[in-house]
């Protein structure tokens, strides 16, 4: 396949607010990400979307494939979220997972090339073999934070983001520069499966949809954030039997699901009560429980 971006698919479109969308924030604050220590995840093996706009449906499965290392079906996916004109939003990708489930190739194989036509094809798509890989729900991390991104990627088996492109900004596809303001010819999903320092920025590690002999990931530094590049970052949640990190809590609150982070001292936790913009939950520098009580839930 061609390393050329003018020919490479893409297809990944801004979804349109909805209230009823799980917010993945910390409770209490969340751990310090340090980005000066490289962490990466288990790499999928390669994908390449051909020219089909297919890059949710790639980006979503790299994702669950974290989950479960199992060969889930593009076509599965991109056939019942694409939009009429192609591509898709990148909410529907991990909601389409955690309402339906996804298929693998062994049930609903995909087309060799991934064309678009061939990826709409529904043939074989039946919710009985989407049911087995069904997880428990998604959050969303919201629009531009390296930060919180890397925190799924230690957390939560990382995460799917957007970005917006141009073809003389991604020249170079490992390492892409942010289109200046107006213009933008392209938006494109991604899934996150590190972090680290690169040329004094952080930096997300993105596997790529587009992998050839000489390309297989992203590097997504700071700067891309900065300049307001980046949309739309969703996690998955994963059914109970899935081991979480240890730090790390899911419960309800009300209707909701949320996430909390536990602290490993102490000090520590009244440090993420400061960090929370909580002080009146700290005195002398340590928890003050008495007002905690107050307002915690049990687990």
């Amino acid at each position: 396949m061609s390393d050329d971006i003018s020919t490479l698919g893409k297809g990944a479109i801004p979804s349109p607010p909805d209230s009823r969308d799980y917010q993945f924030e910390t409770v209490f604050g969340a751990l310090q990400i340090d980005f000066s220590k490289e962490f990466r995840l288990p790499e999928p093996p390669n994908e390449h979307q051909g020219n089909s706009l297919s890059c949710v449906a790639q980006a979503t499965s790299y994702l669950h494939w974290q989950l479960r290392h199992r060969d889930y079906s593009r076509r599965d996916l991109y056939s019942e979220i694409h939009l009429p004109n192609g591509g898709a939003y990148l909410r529907d990708g991990v909601a389409r997972i955690a309402n339906y489930g996804q298929a693998t190739r062994d049930e609903v194989p995909d087309p060799k090339p991934e064309t678009e036509n061939g990826m709409r094809d529904a043939s074989g798509v039946t919710r009985e073999k989407q049911s087995s890989d069904k997880e428990k729900t998604y959050f969303s991390l919201g629009n531009n934070s390296i930060d919180l991104i890397a925190t799924a990627v230690r957390d939560y088996y990382g995460a799917i983001f957007g970005v917006n492109g141009n073809n003389a900004g991604w020249s170079d596809l490992t390492n892409p520069k942010p289109p200046a303001s107006g213009q933008v010819e392209w938006g494109h999903a991604l899934y996150a499966m590190g972090y680290h320092m690169h040329s004094g920025q952080k930096c997300i590690i993105a596997k790529s949809s587009w992998c050839s002999n000489t390309h297989h990931e992203h590097h997504i530094k700071q700067d891309y954030f900065n300049a307001n590049m980046t949309f739309d970052c969703w996690t998955l949640i994963p059914t109970e039997e899935i081991p979480m990190n240890p730090n790390v809590v899911i419960y309800k609150n009300g209707s909701e699901y949320q996430l909390a982070f536990k602290a490993v001292s102490e000090q520590g936790f009244a440090q993420q009560l400061l960090d929370a913009g909580c002080p009146s939950l700290v005195k002398d520098g340590k928890p003050n429980f008495v007002e905690i009580d107050k307002i915690a839930h049990v687990l």
